[in-house]
């Protein structure tokens, strides 16, 4: 968890405080509980797709790569590589999108391409 604080300190300059719940597009991302609502409606989400949708929640209108999110997300050590980002990112998109009105995660031209 330290390596995640200082991940999100080094990339935006900012420190980070005990959030109630983060609105954004119909979505209500309630950091305490870990949990995700949609229009009211819980979003079964992972973990780390959990983790992926609250960073980038905390970071609106910014764009990071592949390799800015998994260094930030999963702790050094962990196997894998950029191409774990794209699929959480995917299954992201397919659950938000089970539930009508939203869109968590857009892709900009390259950024999370496969």
């Amino acid at each position: 968890m330290k390596a995640h604080l200082a991940c999100f300190r080094h990339l935006t300059g900012k420190t980070v405080s005990r959030e109630t719940a983060i609105r954004v597009r119909g979505m209500e991302i309630d950091p305490d509980a870990r949990t995700v609502r949609v229009d009211g409606k819980t979003a079964d989400l992972t973990s780390k797709e959990f983790d992926i949708l609250l960073f980038l929640a905390r970071n609106p209108n910014k764009v990071f790569s592949k390799d800015q999110l998994f260094d930030c997300i999963w702790d050094l050590e962990a196997f894998g590589g950029v191409s774990t980002v794209t699929v959480h990112a995917g299954k992201i998109r397919e659950k938000s999108e089970r539930i009508p009105k939203t869109r968590s995660i857009y892709r900009p031209c390259g950024a999370l391409a496969t």
